[in-house]
């Protein structure tokens, strides 16, 4: 039985490729494609010969198994109010989100399947795990600096996922001074994470580059396969990648 999916925050660059990339896979179908209150284009086509079109609010009696949100921390809020009294799990690849926002993901976790990622795509989850053996293998004995590049506009800096990856690193017993994380922002790159083990004589780095946006709207649509029919809890992309029932 396909993956049932309602994609909100669906006119943004990543949510208008989920909204394609789902209509393309036969595993998948697209329930909404939910936009901004009076959005130019509510009532227009969300992918090309699909009957589908762009609305500005989701109908009451209206079900699917996922919801996946790329919009704003507000937004955010709006589809987790969404899933929750729809009992839709719910997939969040929107980043900055306030501290507000991330207390009622976790209150909605108690009743739904949520899955909270700053960052979507399949890589970052290995990058994570890569970073936590490494920070258990060699951190207690190396200088860690970690360096995010994103495009110019990007608003939040630390990104998110450079935030997430300090977390992990910092969760396996290693120090990461908040000094040590530096954002670039500058022309159209995707995403670029590099984590730096310095020790005496040499230093190891991991690294992930991002080279278009279709990764997060794969990782995002993987994520919600993985995630239909869970019981409830707060999960990650590290969980997705579990080889487990």
């Amino acid at each position: 039985m396909n993956t049932q999916i309602i994609v909100h925050g669906a006119a943004g660059r990543v949510g208008q490729r989920v909204c394609q990339l789902t209509c393309a896979d036969p595993c998948l179908d697209i329930v909404a494609a939910i936009v901004r209150p009076g959005s130019n284009i509510v009532g227009t086509s969300c992918a090309a010969h699909h009957a589908v079109t762009y609305v500005d609010h989701l109908d009451a009696d209206l079900r699917a198994d996922v919801i996946i949100d790329f919009s704003t921390s507000d937004g955010a809020d709006r589809a987790i109010e969404l899933a929750r009294r729809g009992r839709m799990a719910l997939v969040v690849g929107t980043t900055g989100l306030s501290d507000a926002v991330q207390q009622a993901a976790a209150r909605a976790a108690e009743r739904i399947a949520v899955l909270i990622a700053p960052n979507t795509s399949t890589g970052v989850a290995l990058l994570s795990q890569l970073a936590r053996q490494a920070a258990i293998v060699i951190g207690p004995t190396s200088d860690i600096s970690l360096l995010e590049a994103h495009r110019k506009g990007k608003r939040d800096a630390p990104s998110g996922t450079a935030l997430l990856l300090a977390d992990i690193l910092r969760g396996a017993g290693a120090t990461v001074e908040d000094a040590q994380i530096l954002s670039i922002r500058g022309g159209d790159v995707f995403g670029e994470h590099v984590i730096r083990f310095a020790m005496e004589g040499e230093y190891v780095e991991l690294t992930h580059r991002a080279t278009g946006i279709d990764l997060f709207a794969r990782g995002a649509l993987r994520a919600a396969a993985w995630l239909a029919g869970r019981k409830p809890g707060l999960y990650s992309m590290q969980d997705v990648l579990k080889k487990q029932p």
